[in-house]
């Protein structure tokens, strides 16, 4: 994990599950950290993360909500958001 995204782990990042990470990059990253976040390790974690109960802003967890149909099946934020576009 990039140094960058150790500063949302003040807790420890010691046997975190993949799901916790990415629900606290969600939850407390910046944008830019957020979709830095290694996208394989995303994926996996995202699966059994409920973005109704993500505890951030309404326009994040909507971001969310919306790009959930195209995360499994992407490689990239980038292939997301062209999706959610199209």
């Amino acid at each position: 994990m990039p140094a960058t995204h150790n500063k949302y782990f003040w807790d420890g990042s010691e046997n975190l599950s993949t799901r916790f990470k990415v629900q606290r990059m969600i939850e407390y990253g910046s944008f830019p950290d957020m979709i830095n976040f290694p996208f394989l390790e995303f994926q996996e974690g995202f699966e059994k993360i409920d973005p109704e109960k993500l505890r951030t802003s309404e326009k994040r967890k909507r971001f969310i909500i919306m790009a959930k149909p195209h995360i499994a099946g992407s490689h990239s934020w980038e292939e997301i958001v062209e999706k959610m576009i199209a």
